[in-house]
């Protein structure tokens, strides 16, 4: 209830202490939750990375060369 309203005289401030200094949220816990979210997805996809590298197929071995030895025909028949 105002002062004026009980029969005392205002002075128009209000009393110090009454009104406390906005102080805005800082970006860290306005943005919290997405943070949280994104780091989240991080873990897991570095997991999955390193987890992939370890979990590869290992290479197929080198396939052996074949040397083929060309043999000449023999020369045809004569009647």
């Amino acid at each position: 209830m105002p002062r004026s309203f009980r029969g005392e005289e205002s002075t128009g401030y209000p009393e110090p202490g009454s009104i406390q200094q906005y102080k805005p949220l800082s970006m860290l816990a306005r943005h919290k939750g997405v943070g949280l979210v994104f780091g989240i997805l991080a873990l897991a996809l570095a997991v999955y990375f390193v987890k992939s590298l370890h979990a590869a197929r290992p290479s197929p071995p080198p396939t052996q060369s074949i040397y083929i030895q060309v043999i000449p025909q023999n020369a045809p028949a004569k009647p």
